[in-house]
């Protein structure tokens, strides 16, 4: 199995990787706690100078929260902008990590222990871009005291992807990029390994189309495909941080659907991808300030959003799911 080659460089993807390098250098001279409210403090100043993260935090929010007030969409905005800065801090602290750090910083729920035995057979392991995902795979693989595999885009800047790849490396963290081939995968689950899938990305204007956070939003059903196709076991993740800025991971069993993968395999993967995403929905809503608001998960838009609006208000009513565009019509207008 022959992987893709890397992406080539060149002098200003070079200088870019480079900038971030020694600013990295100067905030690893502090403490922990110190280059968090130093980075709280920047990125609050950078969310406040840049009109475009401003649109896109307070439109992906407001849009995912219509009835919320606006001083309440301002402080998820703010609360979200710490968090972000927050979760830089923790992937560059990834190579540092201890036992003692994971104690200290990453609370496991229900327990350690029934972490552990989720994994004991590996598994595919379904999350979205809820809290630390970063620290969600320390914690992962310390527990299973394995490397963890995670499906991934790769970086276009090669410099910053070999980076990454190091950081991540430290902890027993690989990637498993989404250019190779799927055998790769395959194997990794028949081997009983644990794979992980943060598939809450915007798969592109040719993807299928799911309903989140009362949105349509292009999905990968790539968690669905290897999920039919083998007997992994399937477990649901997901995080949050608490006031003193300790992570709160979850994991809980995820129940494949209660239909015949070999009779129609295009509905079963529906219905899989739909349940994952509708259960990352609820936490979403649950914890909003921890979502990435600020990833292009709705950047692809479908050339005739009222085909896919009927098809899901029409599957929704014959599966007795609660509709998610109860008004299809305000919907389109406001689009």
């Amino acid at each position: 199995m022959q992987r893709k080659k890397k992406a080539k460089g060149g002098p200003l993807k070079f200088l870019e990787y480079a900038v971030v390098r020694v600013i990295i250098f100067l905030l690893m001279l502090f403490p922990f706690r110190l280059r968090v409210w130093l980075m709280e403090r920047l990125t609050l100043t950078m969310g406040a100078l840049s009109s475009n993260i401003r649109k896109r935090l307070y439109g992906n929010i407001e849009a995912s929260f219509p009835d919320r007030k606006p001083w309440e969409v301002k402080s998820i905005v703010k609360a979200n902008l710490k968090i972000l800065a927050r979760m830089t801090c923790e992937f560059y602290q990834e190579p540092r990590m201890d036992r003692e750090d994971i104690d200290r910083w990453i609370i496991e729920e229900p327990d350690r222990k029934t972490h552990r035995e989720l994994l004991r057979d590996g598994g595919i392991l379904v999350l979205g871009h809820l809290g630390s995902w970063e620290w969600k795979g320390v914690s992962l693989a310390r527990i299973s005291e394995a490397d963890l595999y995670v499906f991934a885009k790769r970086q276009s800047n090669p410099w910053s992807n070999d980076w990454i790849e190091r950081i991540r490396g430290s902890q027993n963290i690989k990637l498993v990029y989404t250019d190779e081939s799927p055998r790769i995968t395959f194997k990794l689950l028949k081997d009983k390994a644990v794979v992980a899938f943060i598939s809450d990305q915007d798969a592109g204007k040719d993807g299928p189309y799911f309903p989140f956070m009362g949105r349509l939003a292009s999905t990968f059903q790539g968690p669905a495909l290897f999920a039919r196709k083998t007997e992994a076991p399937v477990i649901f993740c997901y995080s949050y941080h608490d006031p003193a800025g300790r992570l709160h991971f979850h994991m809980e069993p995820f129940q494949r659907p209660a239909l015949d993968p070999r009779a129609d395999s295009v509905e079963w993967e529906r219905m899989f991808t739909y349940k994952w995403v509708k259960t990352l929905e609820a936490r979403v809503r649950e914890f909003p300030a921890d979502y990435y608001w600020l990833h292009r998960r709705w950047k692809s838009r479908p050339e005739d959003p009222q085909k896919w609006i009927e098809f899901w208000t029409e599957w929704e009513k014959q599966h007795g799911f609660p509709l998610s565009f109860p008004d299809g019509k305000e919907y389109l207008r406001k689009q």
